[in-house]
């Protein structure tokens, strides 16, 4: 195909162009994914790890993600004890904290 219009021609080359640079744009849905894994592995580490990391005393992570939804839900609303993390987690902080944990 000939283009003999160098504006017709332009066009082509420009929307080529943008064709690529939106092909090699990041994937927006990926990076928040990957940022709330981040900030709840993050909050793990930072709130959960001293008694449920490898060294700890209570469930390991992976018998912490090895509970159903509600489960873990529950475990966590239950907290043995009382009044510490996670019940004094500010809710948006707690809801980052599931959905690590539920990711696995």
């Amino acid at each position: 195909m000939t283009f003999n219009c160098p504006a017709a021609r332009s066009v082509l080359i420009a929307s080529a162009f943008l064709g690529l640079l939106s092909a090699c744009a990041p994937d927006r849905d990926n990076d928040g994914q990957s940022a709330r894994r981040a900030d709840g592995a993050s909050l793990f580490e930072t709130n959960c790890s001293a008694c449920h990391g490898e060294l700890g005393r209570g469930p390991s992570l992976d018998d912490i993600r090895a509970l159903s939804p509600d489960g873990l839900r529950s475990a966590i609303r239950n907290h043995p004890t009382a009044g510490q993390i996670p019940q004094r987690l500010p809710a948006a902080e707690l809801q980052r904290l599931i959905e690590f944990l539920e990711q696995g």
